[in-house]
């Protein structure tokens, strides 16, 4: 259908189903939506398309407001629209992608579940939800410019294993009269940029909170996939030309999975229980910048440095600077959204056998005036892996929130060591030893430790967890830096790293690498 779209107006039981719908005008004398739902309208399913217009318009005339209004939304929906499933679609290069609610006064209790969609290169609305309730499940998000899903007046929507990635404000509130409201239940937030506009209201943020509670009142168990999973399926099986698939809604069930081959043993991480009589050590003792050469003594004794990350192919800025003194100060304070980030592939053994280690210390000081500190982030895949376990850390000293978070590592949910207003809440602004541990029965399950200056007993300990799902199965990198968003500021003295155990800090003292600064807590035993 191109430059044609559909209008739903007093109708009922429609099915729109395996089109490719795309380019259309507004402004034409009707309502230039692909789909527009005008109510009354009751039980529409939306099922298996692709829905486009252009970011862009040919004609250089045209001021950007324009080229903004040129198209209007790809899928729409007005007044009393009720029961609506938006399933398995591609939805992209649009600038208003799904509005629900013509304005702050079309009040009306609209019912509408979006699941399994593909959205990217779009700007904002994904969707724009007035009023009513909303179900918004195992869609993946890849690349939005200004913000995702924005609930207002009142709205309430379950937001519920997604994938969110390469985007700014995936969840917000902004621009009406009155807020909306979201449940949160295990999403994964990738490379995502939080921008605060407190005079036009709220955004999730970084420690990302339900401000609302919705239980949808249908059963889709059988259909809510592990959020590791989202990405993959809906890649395979979102679009046009893929109804006579599985998992594809009313059609055919998905099949029964394939037996496991079997294993002997079965994997189990076995933690280390004896000392190491020595570590073969990869270690940046901060005399150099990151990405100097030879800034890296590796395990094999050969020397490398640290890669410069990229955001969308463009070239970050290098934020960290030598200090004079050994140390390395990483500082993205003058422009929070700024990413910067050092990056070494290929830090774990990429043979997929588990278990599987990793043994992370840092010596670190922070900051007094009330900044996060520094990202860290391990990744630890094989290629040819569908899944892969990342571990990503993030020293704060933002007040309450301070401590030392680990994003989405507890089965989907992000957990913070010594938090600031808790009892054992840490001075993040002293020099200080994090030491990390993980043990990885399976590529996305295993044991998680934190420790402090060389304290034997775990600051934090988890078991058993599923941890936050790498972007891709092959993902294999030790990560330092800031991903965008807030302002950090600190002062790296170390970093040494091993992939030969999960070692405690009992098992190391006198282990560390010799000359690389400030050990203090890991000295050799008596």
């Amino acid at each position: 259908m191109a430059g044609i779209g559909f209008n739903i107006v007093r109708a009922e039981n429609i099915i729109i189903r395996n089109l490719r719908i795309h380019h259309v005008r507004a402004n034409l004398g009707a309502p230039g939506d692909g789909i527009s739902m005008e109510g009354p309208v009751r039980n529409i399913w939306i099922d298996h398309n692709e829905i486009y217009n252009s970011l862009t318009v040919a004609d250089p005339s045209l001021t950007e407001d324009q080229v903004k209004d040129y198209y209007d939304g790809l899928v729409d929906a007005k007044g009393d629209a009720q029961f609506i499933t938006i399933s398995f679609n591609k939805l992209h290069h649009s600038w208003k992608t799904s509005l629900v609610g013509s304005s702050d006064s079309d009040n009306y209790d609209r019912t509408i579940t979006y699941h399994h969609n593909h959205w990217y290169n779009v700007n904002s609305r994904l969707p724009l939800f007035r009023f009513g309730k909303g179900h918004i499940y195992n869609n993946f998000y890849d690349g939005a410019i200004e913000s995702g899903i924005n609930s207002r007046m009142g709205a309430v929507i379950r937001i519920e294993h997604n994938h969110f990635a390469n985007m700014k404000n995936p969840v917000m509130s902004m621009y009406s009269q009155e807020p909306g409201f979201w449940q949160l239940i295990d999403n994964i937030f990738d490379d995502i940029t939080w921008q605060e506009s407190p005079d036009d209201g709220v955004v999730a943020g970084e420690a990302a909170e339900s401000t609302g509670e919705l239980t949808p009142p249908y059963d889709y168990s059988a259909s809510l996939l592990p959020v590791h999973n989202v990405k993959a399926t809906v890649l395979a099986y979102a679009g046009t030309g893929k109804i006579d698939t599985p998992p594809s809604p009313g059609l055919c069930a998905s099949p029964e999975p394939a037996e496991p081959e079997p294993t002997e043993p079965e994997p189990v991480p076995i933690d280390p229980v004896e000392p190491p009589a020595n570590v073969d050590w990869n270690s940046y003792d901060g005399s150099l910048q990151p990405f100097a050469d030879n800034a890296l003594t590796l395990a094999d004794g050969s020397l490398s440095k640290f890669e410069p990350q990229q955001s969308g192919g463009a070239d970050e800025p290098n934020l960290f600077s030598a200090n004079g003194d050994g140390t390395i100060r990483f500082d993205s304070t003058a422009n929070s959204a700024d990413r910067s980030r050092a990056k070494l592939s290929a830090v774990a053994p990429d043979d997929g056998i588990y278990p599987k280690y990793f043994t992370l210390l840092m010596g670190v000081t922070g900051n007094s005036g009330g900044n996060r500190i520094l990202e860290t982030e391990v990744a630890l895949g094989d290629a040819n892996a569908v899944a892969a376990s990342r571990l990503k850390i993030i020293l704060r000293n933002d007040g309450n929130n301070s401590g030392i978070q680990l994003e989405n590592a507890n089965n989907g949910s992000s957990v913070t060591a010594g938090k600031g207003n808790e009892p054992d809440a840490l001075d993040m602004s002293a020099y200080r030893i994090y030491h990390f541990t993980v043990a990885l029965s399976s590529p996305t399950t295993g044991n998680v430790a934190i420790y402090t200056d060389g304290n034997n007993t775990p600051l934090l300990q988890l078991e058993g967890v599923t941890m936050r799902p790498a972007s891709n199965g092959s993902d294999n990198y030790l990560q330092i830096g800031d991903a965008g968003g807030s302002s950090y500021l600190g002062d790296i003295d170390w970093v040494v790293w091993s992939n030969a155990g999960a070692y405690t800090p009992d098992m190391l003292k006198g282990l560390l690498p010799a000359g690389i600064g400030n050990i203090s807590g890991y000295e050799a035993q008596p």
